[in-house]
């Protein structure tokens, strides 16, 4: 997802699971990794390479500053603090806090207990020179500069994200289901397919459940 302002463009990457982890008995108290590093490219072609956020991390340390915790991106909607953030072998890995003293903040807190939301999406923007265009035709993301990191609610693989029904559509079409299917779907569940559409959304269902068991398996 893309947010245009007049200089430069807001780019939101998804990535894998929240974990949440006890701070020192700190309620509201949450952790994971914000961005993964190497990997295929995601969904806008682009891999994020180890010390890529080395630089903002500096500079938001020099200046005594975090990323701001939005939910789902809205700056209307904060829901609490990030408290501190590092690069390791793995990605970007950040510990915060909800505000549970406002109603986003325990809202969010409870729907990231009850797995309802397994996701945090990083808000960056590319700075010149930051974006290697590689030979097979994708990107490596070498520096950026982090704005943002938002819980959100997407699956647990970091390049499947549905924002809109036409998302789910699509995303249903690649998995096999016939277009008028996928539509259905998205307007009213898998309840809504005929008898004719079953047997290929039983295989989308099957492929889903398969791929959260291995996630589930790796965590």
């Amino acid at each position: 997802m893309l947010l245009q302002t007049k200089q430069r463009t807001l780019e939101l990457r998804y990535a894998p699971p929240v974990v949440l982890r006890p701070q020192g008995g700190l309620d509201g108290a949450v952790s994971g990794y914000a961005s993964a590093f190497g990997g295929p490219p995601d969904s806008w072609g682009d891999i994020i390479a180890p010390g890529a956020f080395r630089r903002t991390i500096a500079e938001h340390k020099a200046g005594g500053t975090m990323p701001a915790m939005f939910w789902a991106h809205t700056q209307s909607d904060p829901a609490g603090r990030w408290i501190s953030m590092k690069e390791d072998a793995k990605g970007l890995y950040v510990e915060g806090v909800f505000n549970l003293e406002s109603s986003r903040g325990r809202d969010a807190n409870a729907h990231v207990k009850a797995g309802d939301v397994t996701g945090l999406s990083v808000g960056i923007y590319v700075p010149p020179g930051g974006r290697k265009q590689n030979a097979d035709g994708s990107f490596t993301l070498v520096d950026v500069d982090l704005v943002e990191i938002s819980p959100v609610a997407v699956p647990a693989n970091r390049r499947a994200r549905i924002d809109s029904k036409s998302e789910l559509v699509e995303l249903l079409q690649k998995a096999g289901l016939a277009k008028l299917a996928a539509v259905r779907v998205a307007a009213g569940g898998f309840n809504e397919l005929n008898r004719n559409d079953n047997e290929k959304a039983a295989a989308v269902v099957a492929r889903i459940q398969k791929a959260a068991a291995r996630l589930k398996g790796q965590q």
